[in-house]
């Protein structure tokens, strides 16, 4: 197993980790600066849940989801730095 297969499960769930933490941030009105962790812990989570349905090891799944969190949680920084830029 190679570092090319898990950044490719985690380009794909890094759509679901980017939402699922938009969900929760408006849901729950939590501080964005917690959404960095948030965003890791959705992405291990999402990791476990699709473990089931994919071939790969559990390990492979985890390490994807945090590698999925971790992309989804500088989406997100970047987003709001992109939009602070547009403001000015």
């Amino acid at each position: 197993m190679d570092l090319t297969n898990i950044f490719m499960i985690a380009i794909g769930m890094v759509a679901i980790v980017l939402a699922v933490a938009e969900v929760l941030k408006k849901t729950f009105n939590l501080n964005t600066q917690y959404m960095p962790i948030t965003s890791v812990v959705i992405g291990i989570f999402i990791g476990l849940v699709l473990w089931p349905l994919a071939s790969y090891p559990l390990y492979v799944m985890v390490i994807a989801g945090f590698f999925a969190g971790l992309t989804a949680s500088g989406t997100f920084d970047l987003l709001k730095a992109a939009k602070k830029e547009g403001e000015q």
